[in-house]
């Protein structure tokens, strides 16, 4: 369950992308304790991306492929779990807790794709 706090952020975020003409597929926060994220949808160089992360990744595929109907790897669960694990490479990836994920060009609720259920789950 994630906080009041996290789904305001993300609200907020989606908000200020569609003020600005910014339409990824989805924006969606992550948190963990105290360490509260909000990210995009879109690619990540795998280079940056943390070692857990990306292992739990390529073990369901070849990133930035299509694997189950999505593009692997590209999902802004992805992208914010990714910047949680910068600061704790250490955490196990299915502690990290997510807000609902939003459509910032028409606000809708977008549910969890298969590659993250398989991957944050």
């Amino acid at each position: 369950m994630t906080s009041s706090f996290l789904e305001n952020k993300n609200k907020n975020y989606a908000l200020s992308l569609r003020g600005m003409g910014q339409y990824p597929s989805v924006v969606v926060g992550a948190e963990f304790s105290h360490i509260k994220v909000v990210d995009k949808s879109g690619p990540i160089s795998p280079g940056v991306l943390v070692k857990s992360l990306r292992n739990r990744l390529t073990s369901l595929g070849t990133l930035y492929t299509i694997v189950n109907g999505n593009t692997l790897g590209c999902c802004a669960e992805v992208n914010s779990a990714n910047k949680i694990l910068e600061k704790r490479p250490s955490l196990e990836i299915y502690k990290i807790n997510f807000s609902k994920a939003l459509r910032p060009r028409t606000m809708q609720v977008v549910p969890k794709c298969k590659n993250c259920k398989k991957t944050f789950n």
